[in-house]
């Protein structure tokens, strides 16, 4: 999101000290899979950015995904 664009219409949220905007659909279909964590990551090459989680890994069953091992 660039520094001017609006937030209306938009919900805050906050996870590890970093304060988001969200459309609310994509946050209510995020919370189906558990708590949202949004963190800032940096790679060996010095290059970094945000990655949002949404549950934890091995959230899922084989009822739910396949591949899930």
């Amino acid at each position: 999101m660039a520094l001017d664009e609006s937030i209306n219409e938009l919900e805050k949220m906050e996870s590890n000290g970093i304060t988001a905007y969200i459309d609310p659909g994509l946050h209510k279909a995020l919370e189906q899979f558990g708590q949202i964590n949004i963190d800032y990551i940096t790679h060996p090459d010095g290059s970094g950015g945000y990655m949002i989680k949404a549950g934890q890994p091995g959230d899922c069953s084989e009822s739910s995904c396949d591949g899930c091992g």
